[in-house]
C-alpha cells in the first residue's frame, strides 16, 4: 500500500521534480563553497556541475527499461539514481593565476543558487500543504 501511495503522490506530481531541484542545488552549494574555500590553494581545480542539464535529465520521462529480475543479473541501461556529473575546470582563467577559481564568479553563483534553493523549498512546501489540505478534507 505504501509503495502505491508513494507512486501516486511522489512520482505523478511535481514533488519529485522540486525534490531533485533541492538535491542539485544543495550539491552545487557544496561545490561552490569548496571552490571558495580553496580560492587561494595553488593548483586547486574548480568543480562545478551543469545545473540546467542535470535538472533537465532528472525530469525526462524514462523510456522502456529492462527489469533486473534477479540480483545476480547484470543491470542494463541507466539508473534513475545516477549521480550528477561534476566537471573539473582545469584551465586558469582568473587574474591571480593561482588556480581556476574566480572568487567573484563563485560568489555570484552562490547567491543565484541560494535563490534557486529558496524557490524550490517554497514550492515544495506549497505542494505538501496542498496535500495536507486534501487529506484533512476527507
Amino acid at each position: 500500500m505504501g509503495n502505491m501511495i508513494e507512486n501516486i503522490v511522489v512520482e505523478k506530481t511535481t514533488i519529485k521534480h522540486y525534490s531533485k531541484l533541492l538535491d542539485l542545488s544543495s550539491l552545487k552549494n557544496k561545490l561552490t563553497a569548496a571552490n571558495i574555500a580553496n580560492a587561494e590553494t595553488p593548483g586547486y581545480k574548480r568543480r562545478t556541475l551543469d545545473f540546467d542539464s542535470e535538472l533537465k535529465k532528472s525530469m525526462e520521462k524514462p523510456g522502456l527499461r529492462p527489469t533486473q529480475t534477479h540480483p545476480r543479473h547484470i543491470p542494463i541501461g541507466e539508473s534513475d539514481q545516477r549521480p550528477p556529473k561534476i566537471k573539473v575546470i582545469r584551465s586558469s582563467t582568473n587574474s591571480t593565476g593561482v588556480n581556476s577559481v574566480d572568487i567573484d564568479r563563485e560568489m555570484a553563483e552562490l547567491a543565484q543558487n541560494q535563490i534557486t534553493f529558496q524557490f524550490g523549498s517554497k514550492m515544495l512546501e506549497k505542494k505538501f500543504n496542498a496535500l495536507k489540505d486534501v487529506i484533512k478534507s476527507r
